[in-house]
């Protein structure tokens, strides 16, 4: 610990200094006791350790009263200040009220989490008009340094299922949806009219977020389709499947919104697999702060209204 005023404040109690700030204030070792409600003699013996371990008397007794050293009226001010800020650093934070809020929030996400949450989220922030949101894709390494400085809100995204994918542990986390693949082709595709019988041997499409030639599936069953198509990003994947016969598997929630738009046939995939599990991530400091736990909520609830099968 830094020396300060001679001071070493690893082994100085800190209490003391609420002693000295009453003693500028009443000028009065008794009527400082009182204000402190400790007793007159405690009050004197912390006087007394606050003399000795500033090698200062700082008080002497003059005709209105105790009068402060030069030392003492050097510190009053710095303390003053220092009192009042860490008061101010004790209260609870104000509650977030989003009507009224100017506020930008940064999340960082995979196309997969934006399709999730997006269209929903913003519908419910078009309510509060000083509410803005800003996202930006996810950094190919996790972005831990951001989210403790704050420059990022929020992560959303799928994790540890490869290894870039991995998020350091002492992240806060929240599971905002789990998603089952779909099998998605054109419309009326002949191999999804009867999927329990899929021939993996099929032209297949696949996004692979990290860029790779293997999903999790593939790592898990050793089990190998043959996939001629890969991109890192789901944008392409309805015009793709749409217009040719490529197949894919994707997340439920992002095929039935293509399923939406395109002409596209979804349909659940027989293999057995485990679940995708979608995540938002955020640094502890923000844990209990108002207006971050109000996005977190905002970000669960468009998460969970997405459409998804029964």
């Amino acid at each position: 610990m830094s020396d300060i005023h001679g001071v070493n404040l690893a082994n100085f109690d800190l209490n003391l200094l609420r002693v000295l700030d009453a003693l500028f204030i009443e000028q009065s070792v008794g009527r400082a006791a009182a204000r402190l409600r400790l007793s007159q003699p405690a009050t004197s013996n912390a006087l007394a350790r606050l003399r000795a371990a500033l090698g200062d008397p700082l008080f002497v007794r003059g005709r209105q009263g105790m009068v402060p050293t030069a030392r003492a009226r050097a510190l009053r001010g710095p303390l003053t200040l220092a009192l009042r800020q860490l008061q101010e650093a004790l209260v609870p934070p104000e509650d977030f009220v989003p009507e009224t809020a100017q506020r930008t929030f940064v999340l960082a996400a995979s196309d997969h989490a934006q399709l999730l949450v997006l269209p929903q989220l913003a519908a419910q922030l078009s309510h509060y008009p000083g509410v803005r949101l800003r996202v930006v894709p996810l950094p190919r390494d996790f972005p831990t340094t951001e989210l403790e400085t704050g420059e990022f809100d929020l992560v959303l995204g799928v994790f540890d299922l490869a290894p870039g994918d991995r998020a350091p542990r002492g992240l806060q986390r929240q599971v905002l949806v789990r998603e089952r693949y779909m099998l998605v082709g054109r419309r009326d595709h002949p191999a999804l009219l009867k999927p329990q019988r899929f021939d993996l041997s099929l032209p297949q499409f696949h996004v692979s977020p990290r860029g790779g030639t293997e999903g999790s599936f593939e790592r898990k069953t050793k089990v190998r389709r043959n996939i001629v198509l890969f991109t890192p990003h789901y944008l392409v994947a309805p015009w793709v499947l749409a217009s040719t016969e490529l197949i894919a598997a994707l997340p439920e929630r992002v095929a039935r919104r293509f399923a939406e738009a395109f002409p596209l046939t979804v349909v659940p995939v027989e293999l057995p697999h485990e679940p995708l599990r979608v995540q938002q991530l955020w640094h502890p400091l923000r844990q209990q702060d108002p207006a971050h736990r109000w996005l977190r909520e905002q970000v669960l609830a468009a998460a969970r209204a997405a459409p998804a099968g029964s």
